[in-house]
């Protein structure tokens, strides 16, 4: 696989798969017993056709044939998308490191490895620009972050290049873990227990779409190749009941400046003030 030019995170995937297969079955040269296992499998089949697809790179390698049956429901599932103010309790509820890799989640929709990725000459303190190193296919970016974000990425210590100084997955999943449990229990919602690291990327993608109306642009921000990954988000989004609006009312030029930063939008001038909206 490497010959070929497979990234590190597939070949760990299809070795984590060849393991399973192994220790379920005993041996891994036997295709119709995998096929068996396989459809017996209590999962979707989006699951059931990466596992043969690995076992078929398996084959390829002892030189033998597998021919890959048919697998239906192969249609990826629309994926969770929790609300801002719930993404907020989890990040209000996480340590410094952990709270700064979810705040950079939100705001910039990248992914968990293109943010372990990151390193601090990436990041302009001054003008808040943030340059993002892609994974997966995806096309490198550039985004703005809040000055809040900003401070928070500032605080981290500088042990080496990379701002999260090589912190592994695992390790921020489970953080996560614990948090979601905790702010669950405490706030009485269950909702933040389907929360996961990549659901900040699934809230930044529909949150700009709606804001936008504009799926090439939605396409550039998440840094997308295929049209076709950015296309399911215009499936999922219903934000149209006004009651989702928060607002506030302000006559002083600081708090308007302040509120803007923070994702406010303008909507009109009324009673020498301003008004500004925000979604829940």
């Amino acid at each position: 696989m490497q010959r070929e030019g497979y990234r590190p995170s597939s070949i760990k995937n299809v070795r984590k798969i060849l393991i399973k297969l192994s220790n379920r079955l005993g041996t891994l040269l036997d295709g119709d017993s995998v096929k068996d296992f396989v459809a017996r499998m209590d999962a979707r089949g989006g699951t059931k056709k990466l596992n043969l697809l690995a076992y078929r790179l398996y084959s390829k390698w002892k030189g033998f044939k597998f021919d890959l049956p048919m697998v239906g429901d192969t249609e990826a599932q629309l994926p969770f998308i929790p609300l801002e103010t719930e993404l907020d309790s989890l990040i209000a509820g996480s340590g410094k490191k952990l709270a700064s890799l979810l705040q950079l989640l939100k705001e910039t929709g990248c992914r968990v490895g293109e943010a372990q990725r990151a390193e601090w000459v990436d990041l302009d303190p001054e003008s808040c620009i943030f340059n993002i190193r892609a994974e997966k296919g995806s096309r490198n970016r550039q985004c703005k972050l809040s000055q809040k974000l900003v401070s928070m990425l500032s605080r981290l210590p500088k042990k080496n290049k990379l701002i999260f100084a090589g912190i592994q997955t695992g390790v921020f999943r489970n953080g996560l873990q614990s948090v979601r449990k905790r702010q669950a229990a405490k706030l009485e919602n269950p909702r933040l227990l389907k929360i996961h690291l990549h659901s900040f990327r699934h809230w930044k993608a529909c949150h700009v779409y709606w804001k936008s109306k504009d799926i090439l642009y939605t396409q550039s921000v998440l840094g997308h190749k295929s049209l076709n990954s950015t296309l399911r988000y215009a499936r999922i989004v219903q934000w149209d009941s006004e009651s989702d609006y928060l607002c506030r009312f302000t006559k002083s030029l600081a708090e308007a400046t302040s509120l803007i930063e923070g994702g406010w939008e303008f909507v009109t001038d009324m009673d020498q003030g301003k008004l500004f909206r925000k979604r829940k």
